[in-house]
């Protein structure tokens, strides 16, 4: 009977360790899956070296912007951030092309194993809300795949000011849930240039580009929360994008429904999302 009890107890023990170990390799989506469908990559897994913060870069890119967006992901490269892109549908096929093999050719980023192309891009539409949906895929993708500390923005055409070291430095000694958003309820002119108008963004239902569709009845502005606008370049702190992509409350995915008609959302989204949120109205 004793002997029965020590191998119960065991298979148990043996159990719950396999549990540990087998189950949180299946709750994270493989890298694999945000390939490109060209089986370029060879992304390998490597033990990166500690550093003090770690950053998350999305750089989204449309048609034509191959060129700035390789200069843009050569001058930003860290091996402890992390880097998706995002290349519009619309952009045409050899591009996607040259793109998927400019990332898997490069051995840096194939040992390290730290950038990514998202596998199905979406068709954005300037000034439409395809650009905050574009943005939240990717901090979903990034939230899934990799630890990071803050989340960064970024287009082709931009361009750093500072090394990757020095913003890792800066950044060492700060509160993880701050944000960096540029933010102002004083809507000015965009008051009815912006939040009254309606619009209709072809791109959430076709993949036809065009030009956002203006309806002629405006709307009144909101009571349920107020409006704050800014820049859509923004630094967010990973508390902020898992609020915005889970959301324990309903304002993230209420204030997304009602962007959806709103031109050039992601200079409204987050600013107005942190300033109407109580967790997180003092972390700007």
């Amino acid at each position: 009977m004793g002997m029965i009890k020590i191998f119960m107890f065991c298979f148990m023990l043996t159990a719950v360790l396999f549990s540990l170990i087998y189950v949180p390799t299946k709750l994270t989506m493989p890298i694999s899956s945000f390939r490109p469908i060209m089986n370029y990559l060879n992304i390998q897994k490597t033990n990166k070296t500690s550093y003090p913060t770690t950053f998350a870069y999305l750089i989204s890119a449309s048609k034509g912007d191959t060129v700035k967006l390789k200069r843009l992901v050569r001058a930003l490269y860290h091996p402890g951030n992390y880097y998706l892109i995002h290349l519009d549908h619309g952009a045409p096929a050899w591009e996607h092309r040259d793109i998927a093999k400019f990332v898997a050719s490069d051995q840096v980023f194939s040992q390290v194993g730290n950038v990514w192309i998202v596998k199905k891009p979406n068709l954005v539409t300037y000034r439409g809300p395809t650009m905050l949906a574009t943005t939240l895929h990717a901090m979903a993708i990034l939230l899934r795949t990799c630890k990071w500390d803050w989340f960064i923005n970024l287009s082709a055409s931009d361009y750093p000011l500072v090394t990757q070291d020095d913003l890792i430095h800066a950044f060492s000694d700060l509160p993880r849930n701050l944000n960096f958003i540029q933010h102002s309820g004083r809507l000015g002119w965009k008051l009815n240039k912006r939040a009254k108008p309606i619009i209709i963004d072809p791109a959430l239902y076709s993949h036809n580009k065009s030009e956002i569709w203006w309806v002629i009845k405006q709307r009144t502005l909101p009571t349920a929360f107020k409006l704050y606008t800014g820049s859509a370049w923004t630094i967010l702190s990973r508390s902020f994008a898992e609020y915005c992509i889970v959301g324990w409350d309903n304002l993230p995915r209420t204030l997304l429904l009602y962007y959806t008609n709103f031109v050039s959302s992601p200079e409204g989204y987050f600013q107005t999302l942190t300033c109407n949120s109580e967790d997180y109205r003092n972390t700007t």
